[in-house]
């Protein structure tokens, strides 16, 4: 017996040096990566991005890389920053929290990037966010519209885009005024995106004194939600607003279709992925909604968008959609805002360059203030019509048997 507890022991003091290596290790790793150092080279300017290029969400995150691509590469075709070329240096996430952490690790340590651009999705800016803080490093232009990058501020974060607040006030504003819509289910993502979209409806069907009559969810990087599909349906919505990614999206339209809710409104949220979404529902898409938070990138009368066009041509990328037009207009706000620092760039540079910026594209304005990081309110409404998603100013009773 005295052997036995002598042996445990030794074993427990041997696992306590064990844990006491890791902690320390730890600690070495968190504190040679939580570096406020965010140098600019004497002939280059070195820009982070971590998003999802391979997996449910790869379109997404190849759309984002060529937007930013496109412009970076007009910019040092001119002469670059200061004499300074932009380079992107950007990694793959898969959409997962772990991995966005992981990379955002090492844009920072290792590759020494002076600023984080066009990080995309909820749920993996959400678990970066502590480390922007903690490494004082801007983050413009996240691909989120969720609360928590707004309120409170967050004076390292940037945003370009409407809120999902504002995205789901339009949709459910449209659905009660223009179609006299009372009945409205939510079908999400259950994650801290699907948790946005959810109190954005619920308090945009608040002001108008309703409430959700369903609401069902799938799980991030999954394909099918059959039971979602089931509560969702036997509620028979009148519109049903849908805070995801376009395949579990696509197949629950095309679900709901099947069973009978051929005159229900579906309502897609920006994130989705307008283009990817149009193609896997085919001809289920027409008449489905989608809030937009940039304009139209098939409409070159826009200055903006007919600049974002020729640059997307000169790097052999014809393929437009409204994710690399997104990330193109956050890699153009970036730009003015290095620019406006001066050629001593720093981060406090970049900051108050930042606070005191004001873009006018035409089609809709970026701007900020000491006091404010969210740097537009407009969202854009569309309806899917023959594989294209169109510009809409209200929704049409006919487009939906009403």
């Amino acid at each position: 017996m005295d052997r036995q507890v002598k042996s445990l022991g030794f074993a427990a003091l041997n696992l306590i040096r064990v844990l006491a290596v890791v902690a320390l290790s730890c600690e070495a790793v968190n504190a040679q990566f939580l570096s406020h150092e965010h140098p600019v080279g004497p002939g280059e300017i070195k820009l982070g991005a971590s998003n999802a290029q391979t997996g449910r969400l790869g379109f997404q995150g190849t759309a984002i890389k060529q937007g930013s691509l496109a412009c970076l590469a007009r910019v040092n075709k001119e002469g670059g920053i200061f004499d300074r070329k932009l380079v992107l240096v950007d990694y793959d996430d898969r959409y997962e929290p772990i991995e966005a952490v992981s990379n955002t690790e090492r844009l920072i340590d290792r590759d020494k990037v002076f600023a984080l651009i066009n990080f995309l999705g909820t749920p993996t800016c959400r678990s970066v966010l502590p480390m922007l803080n903690e490494a004082h490093i801007v983050l413009l232009g996240p691909i989120s519209g969720a609360a928590f990058l707004r309120q409170p501020m967050q004076p390292l974060v940037f945003n370009t885009r409407a809120s999902y607040e504002e995205e789901a006030e339009m949709l459910v504003g449209h659905l009660v005024s223009d179609l006299g819509c009372k009945r409205i289910a939510l079908f999400r993502q259950d994650d801290s995106y699907g948790d946005a979209g959810k109190i954005a409806v619920l308090d945009a069907l608040r002001r108008r004194g309703l409430q959700l009559v369903g609401e069902g969810d799938y799980v991030r990087n999954s394909v099918r939600a059959p039971d979602a599909l089931y509560h969702i349906a036997k509620t028979k919505p009148d519109g049903v607003i849908l805070f995801g990614t376009y395949k579990p999206c696509a197949d629950f339209i095309r679900g709901a279709k099947q069973i009978g809710l051929k005159n229900t409104v579906f309502c897609n949220v920006s994130f989705v992925g307008t283009e990817p979404l149009i193609k896997y529902l085919a001809e289920d898409g027409d008449g489905v909604i989608v809030s937009q938070v940039v304009p139209s990138p098939f409409d070159d009368s826009l200055p903006l968008v007919h600049d974002y066009q020729t640059d997307m041509r000169a790097i052999g990328a014809t393929e437009f959609s409204y994710m690399s037009l997104e990330a193109y207009v956050n890699c153009s706000v970036m730009v003015t805002a290095l620019r406006q620092a001066g050629p001593n760039l720093s981060e406090e540079a970049l900051i108050q360059s930042l606070e005191n910026l004001n873009i006018d594209f035409r089609s809709f304005a970026i701007s900020f203030t000491p006091d404010t990081r969210q740097g537009t309110h407009q969202v854009f409404l569309t309806k899917i019509d023959h594989g294209r998603a169109v510009p809409i100013e209200k929704l049409d009773p006919a487009d939906f048997g009403r």
